[in-house]
């Protein structure tokens, strides 16, 4: 074989492998986007004190969470790429601090439920809510939402299962 024809097979050779990559970049960007705005979502959680419930941890025929469940994924590769790139957050509970600002969930396209179980700031705007079509239900305890405003959040949420513990003193 002569000399230009391996250049020219090993130019082929090259323009594939530019091909592919860009291919498999184009194919991994979107999870990797996914994953690093979730991320961003739990870091808020956790600077909240609040927590999160990965999606494999549901069971959709009992309606209940089992904790004990491990991801189906390798425990190393988890570890390289982190659990986001693997499994979506399918609760929060925020329970911890005063809720200020509801925006930062909006990290969580995939969220199912949301529990805020502490006082919220009486001009908590919920809209950002509104965003999460996966959302089924909100859990509202211990927040002093007055019956009037909890009748607006069912209105701007009229797909999600709004159940809250309002003080009868308000």
């Amino acid at each position: 074989m002569s000399k230009q024809k391996r250049k020219r097979k090993f130019q082929v050779s090259l323009r594939f492998f530019f091909i592919f990559t860009v291919v498999v970049a184009l194919i991994l960007v979107l999870p990797v986007q996914r994953s690093l705005i979730q991320k961003r979502g739990r870091v808020w959680v956790d600077s909240q004190n609040g927590h999160v419930t990965f999606a494999h941890k549901y069971d959709a025929v009992s309606g209940q969470y089992n904790h004990d469940l491990e991801l189906p994924a390798p425990g190393w590769l988890v570890g390289i790429l982190g659990i986001d790139i693997f499994d979506s957050v399918d609760a929060v509970v925020l329970d911890n601090k005063v809720v200020v600002d509801l925006s930062p969930l909006t990290d969580f396209r995939k969220l199912r439920s949301l529990g805020i179980m502490i006082e919220i700031d009486e001009q908590l705007d919920f809209s950002p809510l509104a965003e999460l079509k996966n959302l089924e239900c909100l859990h509202l305890a211990y927040t002093g939402i007055s019956a009037e405003r909890l009748i607006e959040l069912q209105e701007l949420l009229p797909w999600v299962k709004v159940t809250a513990d309002i003080d009868p003193v308000r």
